[in-house]
């Protein structure tokens, strides 16, 4: 509240109705509004008022003294509603924080679930490969098997064959062997045959052979 000399902050002239109360002096505008605003008591027109208007103050009374009487109740039952409030909050704000945490580590784990499943699905898709390149590789090892074996056999049919042939070809040469021999055989035969001759008739005997006698040794082989 400004106390200085200033007139619009002075004491305010009454200027009263037609009242019967005689004006007051003691009245500072400032704490006049202060008071009527805070308190809805109008010290400027309470002397102008009706019998009917002070009666409101009345009634303000009475409802006061009600509201005193209950005053002590409501601060209980309003502390027990802000404190109430307080805790709820508190509730549910520790109730989303202990969430929170725990939606973090379900994801944490939801995560580490995705991650083994794509690494089970890389580590499948790796043992198809390897599944592939086996068959692969066994079905290679089984071409080429068969392959040498089919070569092995073709082989040994050429080998076959060439025994055949090459026994063949001895059984073919038997018989010029067989004449090469009983011809030589036959040859040395005959040398014997002169040779005990001679040597037993003398160089004379293969002049005393007649015709006829050389007729008979050739048909008789020379036996």
């Amino acid at each position: 509240m400004n106390f200085s000399s200033n007139k619009s902050t002075a004491i305010v002239k009454y200027q009263p109705k037609k009242s019967a109360i005689h004006r007051v002096h003691a009245l500072d505008k400032t704490l006049a509004g202060l008071t009527k605003n805070y308190f809805g008591i109008d010290l400027a027109e309470l002397p102008n008022m009706t019998d009917q208007q002070l009666s409101e103050y009345t009634d303000r009374v009475f409802a006061m003294k009600r509201l005193i009487d209950v005053l002590p109740i409501l601060e209980s039952h309003f502390k027990t509603l802000i404190e109430g409030q307080v805790q709820y909050e508190q509730f549910v704000a520790n109730i989303q924080k202990d969430a929170a945490a725990a939606a973090k580590k379900i994801d944490q784990q939801i995560l580490n679930v995705f991650l083994v499943g794509k690494n089970y699905q890389q580590h499948i898709r790796m043992m198809g490969e390897k599944t592939a390149n086996g068959v692969r590789l066994i079905d290679a090892e089984g071409r080429s098997a068969l392959t040498l074996e089919r070569m092995d056999f073709q082989t040994a049919l050429q080998i076959v064959a060439r025994r055949h042939q090459s026994k063949a070809s001895q059984i073919q040469e038997k018989i010029p062997r067989m004449e090469r021999r009983e011809a030589l055989s036959e040859e040395a035969r005959k040398e014997r045959e002169e040779r005990k001759d001679l040597l037993t008739n003398g160089s004379r005997s293969s002049h005393k052979k007649g015709f006829w006698q050389s007729v008979g040794d050739w048909f008789s082989g020379g036996r």
